[in-house]
C-alpha cells in the first residue's frame, strides 16, 4: 500500500464572541484589556525581575491548526494533526513543499520508518523541534490512522495496548489572577471553579506564572472552593526563575496541588534538577520536543511527569518512545493536549491507553468549534473520563464538508 497524496490544510476557526482561550488569556497578549480580566494584562513591565515578557507565547484569537490527510493507492485515507497555535499555513507549507515529496510513493504501512526518513532529512540543519517535527507530527498520526484502518484495529491495541478503555481527564484551564487584581477577578475563580465540577470533572489544571503573590493566593481561593479532595494542577508556562519557583512550589505543597507543570525556561537543565530536589511537590514538563532531550531532563532528575503533545512532539511514534523512556526512569507519563481538533483528542486518548506509566490526561474544556463539531460522532466523554474510541484507526470519522469551511 502506497502514498499516493499528502495534503496540509491550515485551519483558523473563530470561537465564540467574547471567548479567548485559557492560554491566550493568563500569558498571551491578544486579547482584550480589562482590568477584571484573568492573567497578564497585554502590555508589558520591563522594570521587574524575571522578565515575564521574555517568555509570552504568540496565540491567535481563533482556534488554529493544521491538518493532514494522507490517501494511499487503495483509497484509505488517513487523519493527523500538526500543533500550530498561530501561523499554520507555515506549517502547512512545510508539508506540502518538504515532506510530501519525501513520503509519496512511499510503504504507508511503515509509520516508524517514514519518521525516521522525515527526521533525517533536516537532521544535519538542525531542525530537532519546531515547526519541523509539528509538520511530522501530523503525517505520523495520518500514517497510524491508515495502519488501524488497513488491519482494522485501533492505534492503541497496535502500540501493544490498551491497559485502559477510558482515560481519566483533568479540565484545563482557568487562568490564573494576578497580584493587584479588582475583586470581580477574584470572584470570577470561584464562578470558573463551579463551571469545572457542574462538567463532572473530578481534576483541574490552572495557570499561574503571573506573580508568586497572586498565584499562591489564586490557588488558595480555588483549594476553598473545590474542597479538599479534589484534585489541582499548575501550569506556570516559564514564567519563574529558581527562587521563586521554589517559594511557589511550597506553597503548593501546603495546598496538595498534584504537580507543578513547566516553571522554568525549557533551555534550564539544571535548574530543573535544582528545583526538583528542593520540592517534594511532582515536576512536571510539557515542554517536550524529541525523545533525546527528555533523555537529557531525566539523567538530570529535572521532571516527575513527562508530558509529549502528539501534535507537537513527533507524533505518534515518538510520544510511544518518550513515554517508554520516561517508565525506564519510573516516571509518569501522559499527552499534554491544549488547543486543538478533534484529531488530536482522539490521537492522544489512544496513546494514554496504551501507556503503562499513564497519569491523568489534559482536556481543553473550552467551547471548541473543531472539536465534536467536525466529526461523525462525538468522542464520549462521561463523568471525567474520556472513552477510548476503539473504532478502527482513530476510531473517528471526520465530516470534511464541516472541516472544510475552516480552512485557511
Amino acid at each position: 500500500m502506497k502514498i499516493a497524496s499528502v495534503e496540509a490544510i491550515p485551519i483558523r476557526a473563530p470561537m465564540r464572541p467574547g471567548d479567548v482561550y485559557w492560554g491566550n488569556q493568563t500569558w498571551g497578549k491578544n486579547k482584550d484589556a480589562k482590568a477584571a480580566a484573568a492573567g497578564l494584562p497585554p502590555d508589558d513591565d520591563r522594570s521587574e525581575y524575571p522578565h515575564l515578557w521574555r517568555s509570552r507565547a504568540a496565540y491567535s484569537r481563533s482556534v488554529d491548526t493544521t491538518l493532514v490527510k494522507i490517501t494511499t493507492d487503495t483509497g484509505i485515507v488517513g487523519w493527523g494533526e500538526s500543533k500550530t497555535p498561530v501561523a499554520p499555513n507555515i506549517t502547512a507549507t512545510v508539508i506540502r513543499e518538504l515532506l510530501a515529496g519525501i513520503l509519496i510513493g512511499q510503504d504507508a504501512l511503515t509509520p516508524a520508518l517514514q519518521w525516521d526518513r522525515m527526521y533525517g532529512a533536516m537532521r544535519i540543519r538542525g531542525h530537532a523541534h519546531g515547526f519541523w517535527i509539528e509538520s511530522i507530527s501530523g503525517i505520523d498520526i495520518a500514517l497510524w490512522d491508515i495502519m488501524g484502518k488497513a488491519l482494522g484495529q485501533p492505534i492503541c491495541k497496535l502500540l501493544g495496548g490498551p491497559f485502559r478503555n477510558r482515560v481519566k481527564l483533568y479540565a484545563s484551564g482557568i487562568p490564573g489572577v494576578r497580584h493587584g487584581a479588582p475583586q470581580e477577578a477574584w470572584d470570577n475563580l470561584r464562578v470558573a471553579a463551579e463551571d469545572v465540577k457542574r462538567r463532572g470533572f473530578q481534576a483541574v489544571k490552572v495557570a499561574i506564572g503571573l506573580s508568586t503573590q497572586g498565584d499562591i493566593r489564586t490557588i488558595e481561593i480555588l483549594r476553598d472552593a473545590f474542597g479538599p479532595d479534589f484534585t489541582i494542577f499548575t501550569d506556570a508556562a516559564m514564567m519563574y526563575d529558581v527562587p521563586q519557583a521554589v517559594e511557589v512550589g511550597r506553597a503548593l505543597e501546603k495546598l496538595k496541588v498534584g504537580w507543578l507543570e513547566a516553571p522554568l525556561p525549557a533551555e534550564d537543565i539544571e535548574g530543573y534538577a535544582r528545583l526538583a530536589r528542593a520540592l517534594d511537590i511532582p515536576i512536571a514538563s510539557d515542554l517536550i520536543f524529541n525523545r533525546w532531550q527528555v533523555r537529557n531532563l531525566l539523567l538530570a532528575g529535572g521532571v516527575d511527569v513527562v508530558q509529549p503533545d502528539v501534535c507537537r512532539s513527533g507524533g505518534i511514534t515518538e510520544c510511544k518512545r518518550i513515554a517508554e523512556l520516561a517508565d525506564a526512569f519510573h516516571k509518569a507519563a501522559t499527552p499534554h493536549v491544549s488547543i486543538g481538533s478533534i484529531i488530536q483528542f482522539a490521537a492522544s486518548a489512544h496513546l494514554a491507553a496504551s501507556f503503562p506509566n499513564q497519569a491523568v490526561m489534559e482536556f481543553w474544556f473550552g467551547a471548541n468549534p473543531i472539536g465534536d463539531a467536525i466529526a461523525r460522532e462525538p468522542l464520549k466523554l462521561v463523568d471525567g473520563y474520556l472513552h477510548v474510541p476503539m473504532g478502527p484507526g482513530l476510531g473517528i470519522e471526520i465530516d470534511e464538508e464541516k472541516l472544510r469551511q475552516y480552512e485557511v
